[in-house]
């Protein structure tokens, strides 16, 4: 019965907020944070991110998953302009005891670019992402009492009560934009940048029936970031950043700061980027990341102090760490990763 109460929970959550769970690496989950940073990726890139907090037999279990590859449009003339981009990006999210509730989509992301200036290092990003999300209560993992033996104990060939729902498909389609300026070209000689971003998610709020348990509303998410670099000293720069959302009455303030380094010469052959962060998510949790780019790869890792996820575990009374590891590769290796200033994580 409490298992039963915990899943009827978390579903009555999602069908009211329809909040998903996130990644404590925001910068690592671009195409989640804002869909205009595909168009912000000069390189054919991969990236992917997986979050876990408690085991699968407690009631806090959370299990995030996302991959995106991402191609850059671009316009050849005397040089190559990046005009935009496109990709694709599939998220998994588990939840509840066992991981009971299964959330997962298929976005196609696509981003136009416009420089403000010919001779300036600005320019404006407008992205638009749209898939399709299944939703879905499994229980084929879950023991129950009719399935005890006081012979063999747990007796599989027993039947099982059930709760499983058939999955719930629903589209759902998100806009972003994102503003830049930096001082140089060379992403590992620039000193000075600034990024703002603004996007809405589930623009078309579509409504979701599951199986009898409740109808409820997807409800728009709105979100709002910044992050600025700043060189403190020779070859060691900060990156304060802010992170806001919104989503029908509920609201989330994030304040981050990030401090990285550049470990190189002139003759070497690869560049090191390191890279240490903190978060603090007002009222509720703080995040410490750490993470390393060399040339083509970037990887970072994370530690989520409190995995509360927009209101949803605190609904359970959850607080419990989580954990969250990163990969980015890159294909065109004569390239950097990315041409905006934003944090590597």
């Amino acid at each position: 019965m409490k298992y039963l109460l915990t899943i009827l929970t978390i579903l009555s959550i999602h069908l009211s907020l329809a909040q998903e769970g996130q990644f404590s690496q925001y910068f690592a989950s671009t195409s989640i944070l804002n869909p205009a940073f595909t168009g912000t990726t000069p390189t054919m890139t991969f990236n992917t991110n997986f979050k876990r907090a408690g085991s699968r037999t407690s009631d806090s279990y959370l299990e995030l998953l996302q991959a995106t590859f991402t191609y850059p449009i671009k316009r050849t003339t005397s040089k190559d302009f990046q005009i935009g981009g496109a990709g694709i990006t599939f998220f998994r999210e588990r939840r509840g005891f066992e991981g009971i509730y299964t959330s997962q989509k298929i976005l196609l992301n696509g981003a136009y670019a416009i420089k403000l200036a010919k001779l300036t290092n600005q320019q404006v990003v407008f992205g638009l992402q749209g898939g399709i999300v299944q939703s879905q209560l499994n229980d084929n993992d879950l023991q129950w009492g009719s399935q005890f033996s006081k012979f063999i104990g747990f007796d599989q060939s027993k039947a099982a009560e059930s709760i499983s729902s058939s999955p719930v498909n629903y589209p759902t389609f998100n806009f972003g934009v994102i503003f830049t300026s930096y001082d140089n070209d060379n992403y590992y000689i620039r000193d000075k940048s600034i990024l703002l971003g603004v996007s809405v998610d589930n623009l078309n709020e579509p409504t979701v029936n599951q199986d009898g348990f409740g109808v409820g509303q997807v409800n728009r998410v709105f979100k709002a970031f910044g992050s600025a670099k700043f060189e403190l000293a020779p070859r060691i720069y900060v990156h304060p950043s802010g992170y806001a959302l919104y989503s029908d009455g509920n609201r989330q303030i994030n304040a981050g700061l990030y401090m990285s380094t550049l470990v190189s010469s002139p003759r070497a052959k690869a560049a090191l980027l390191l890279q240490v962060g903190t978060w603090y998510r007002l009222e509720d949790s703080i995040i410490v990341l750490a993470g390393f780019q060399i040339n083509d790869l970037r990887i970072g890792g994370s530690m989520d102090l409190n995995a509360t996820s927009f209101d949803i575990n605190r609904e359970l009374g959850n607080n419990l760490p989580s954990y969250e590891f990163s990969l980015t590769y890159n294909f065109d290796l004569s390239k950097p990763l990315s041409n905006v200033s934003s944090p590597i994580f």
